[in-house]
């Protein structure tokens, strides 16, 4: 994961804009940013890269906050990226405090950093729910 984590950092680098006016985003990109943000809200959760994840992110930010300064605006696909991962950290965050108190979840992920991946849930949970509707 890595690699795909640095080539979009890479190419995030590259969307910066002197016009306030390039920074719009369109209605088209709206409306795939939510399937965006749950691919990489997945790609996060089952691949267990959180720490990967967070400090992309966090470079990310410091990259705008840097640019800013400099009188750069992020453009339409720098944007989409940025904005794609914000809403992935909040359904990380979701997903965290939605199976904080599983107890079975817990034992299976002990640490400090707790990101239940979607397929244990599913197998823990959703898949034992299809088995006892079948018996009756």
């Amino acid at each position: 994961y890595i690699p795909f984590f640095l080539i979009l950092f890479i190419y995030f680098t590259g969307c910066f804009t002197p016009v306030e006016e390039e920074s719009r985003m369109p209605v088209a990109a709206l409306l795939l940013m939510g399937p965006s943000s749950l691919y990489y809200w997945y790609l996060v959760t089952e691949g267990q890269i959180f720490i990967l994840y967070i400090f992309t992110f966090f470079a990310m930010m410091a990259l705008v906050m840097h640019q800013k300064r400099k009188g750069l605006v992020l453009d339409s696909n720098g944007l989409f990226l940025f904005y794609s991962f914000i809403i992935t950290l909040v359904l990380i965050a979701v997903w965290v405090v939605w199976l904080w108190n599983d107890k079975i979840l817990r034992k299976k992920y002990p640490g400090v950093i707790y990101i239940p991946e979607p397929w244990a849930f599913y197998t823990l949970h959703v898949n034992n729910l299809h088995a006892a509707k079948e018996s009756l």
